[in-house]
């Protein structure tokens, strides 16, 4: 006598079917919150890592604006205290009767430019990133330090970035 179990296995196969989808439900949903976690957390640091891009490219063009502007187109640099006692940078240009003045407002570089009688000021800064320091340090007789405090004011990152301008053609004047 054999028994003929043939049906009671396809009843086990088709109530096996819905656990197994009950379980697929179960694992994808915690694989999708540690995926969102994960990128959650992922996307803080992009942010981060943006800004602090954005704040190292900004450095970089300062430096090299004012690498050109004191190394090769100053003949004399003086190293002065400004409005509300803040350091500023007086040069005289290469070019005749032409006069720069490098100062640090409303979170920004400027330059104002003086020729003959007629003046400019032009910022010299990115809009997205913050200037809150500025200071002007003499390292010698053709050498000055230059201290530039960065922020990025959507993630609140802060650099400070200091670099030293050779002067080839000028002097710095105390």
């Amino acid at each position: 006598m054999t028994a003929n179990h043939e049906p009671f296995r396809n009843k086990r196969i088709s109530g096996s079917i819905l656990l197994e989808i009950n379980i697929l439900f179960a694992v994808l949903v915690m694989v999708s919150g540690v995926y969102y976690n994960v990128a959650q957390a992922g996307l803080k640091n992009c942010k981060k890592l943006l800004a602090d891009i954005e704040i190292a490219q900004a450095a970089r063009f300062t430096e090299c604006i004012l690498r050109r502007e004191l190394s090769y187109n100053s003949t004399q640099v003086k190293l002065v205290k400004g409005f509300n006692n803040k350091d500023q940078i007086n040069c005289r240009k290469v070019f005749q009767n032409v006069q720069a003045y490098w100062y640090q407002s409303n979170d920004m570089l400027y330059r104002k430019t003086v020729k003959n009688s007629s003046t400019g000021i032009n910022p010299y800064f990115s809009t997205e990133i913050r200037m809150t320091g500025f200071k002007t340090v003499a390292l010698g007789k053709n050498k000055i330090g230059i201290i530039i405090n960065l922020q990025d004011p959507e993630t609140g990152l802060a650099r400070n970035v200091f670099f030293s301008l050779f002067l080839s053609n000028g002097s710095v004047i105390r």
